[in-house]
């Protein structure tokens, strides 16, 4: 129960600051724009007609165009289920790092806030371990962007279904892997929070963690190329540095891959960035939970 009000106090925070509710509404707006720009005209499984926001949807060479400018009259054959895959793979590329981004944006506040003097004396007099009301927060910040990304894609696998007959549920399951890796992420946020007390220095970190993450894949999955570094101790020192990031961040490309082939049903998530993301995660939890149970305050 004291870990239940924990989040609660947690999610009404969130709602007092706003950022969360600017969040939910992007998301509404999205969802409202598809319920009401987007006609279809589905026959025998194959879109006939096609109209968004009044522009008239034609073929086009792996997919199809909105508007003027399309190779031919007509949706060209263009299967509902091929259409539904289309649409939520634009939206993954264009909303998931949106949706993250907001996450952190809302969330990233909750340790330094919570550090403040008068309230972390009021949260400390709560009858509850510094651990569970350190990890009552960061629940309480991953379960409300979590909601928040399985409204967008159960809203938008819901809304296609009902425009075109077609349900992917590979879409609502992409959002439960971005969810898991805005958890991963988060506990990055969180240690960077309990450590230096600064809502836009933990922003900053977190994003410079993210694009690192990203950026170290490359090296990681080349082999070849420590021998573009002709010094043996920096071919190694880079190797390391490199080694170290991979395995010591979420692996981001990989979780986005998982994500894009769960939409187009072509094979599953990689389980080995899972669990890698999941213990490089819980290390950083694990940190900041120890720091923050050991300061003085």
């Amino acid at each position: 129960m004291k870990v239940a009000a924990i989040l609660l106090d947690t999610g009404r925070e969130l709602l007092y600051r706003k950022t969360i509710i600017v969040y939910f509404g992007v998301v509404t707006l999205v969802l409202l724009f598809f319920v009401l720009a987007l006609q279809t005209d589905v026959a025998n499984g194959v879109i006939a007609s096609l109209t968004v926001a009044g522009l008239e949807g034609s073929a086009s060479q792996g997919g199809f165009r909105l508007g003027d400018g399309a190779e031919g009259p007509g949706m060209g054959g263009l299967t509902a289920e091929m259409f539904v895959r289309y649409v939520q793979l634009g939206m993954a590329f264009f909303l998931y790092p949106l949706a993250i981004l907001m996450s952190v944006f809302a969330t990233a506040s909750l340790v330094p806030r919570m550090l403040e003097k008068g309230t972390i004396d009021l949260m400390l007099s709560k009858p509850i371990t510094r651990p569970a009301l350190f990890l009552s927060r960061y629940a309480g910040g991953a379960l409300t962007a979590a909601l928040n990304l399985l409204y967008l894609t159960l809203g938008l696998a819901v809304i296609l279904a009902w425009k075109t007959g077609v349900w992917n549920g590979g879409f609502v399951l992409s959002g439960l892997v971005m969810s898991f890796f805005f958890a991963c992420l988060l506990a990055f946020t969180v240690l960077a929070g309990v450590l230096l007390r600064s809502t836009t220095v933990s922003i900053m970190i977190t994003a410079v963690l993210f694009v690192a993450s990203l950026l170290v894949r490359m090296p990681h999955s080349n082999r070849d190329w420590p021998l573009l570094i002709t010094s043996r101790a920096s071919r190694f020192l880079a190797q390391a540095v490199v080694e170290t990031l991979y395995y010591a961040l979420p692996r981001s490309y990989e979780l986005v891959q998982s994500t894009v082939a769960l939409i187009r049903h072509e094979g599953s998530v990689e389980w080995g960035a899972i669990f890698g993301s999941a213990a490089s995660g819980a290390l950083a939890l694990a940190l900041a939970v120890v720091y923050f149970s050991r300061k003085d305050y």
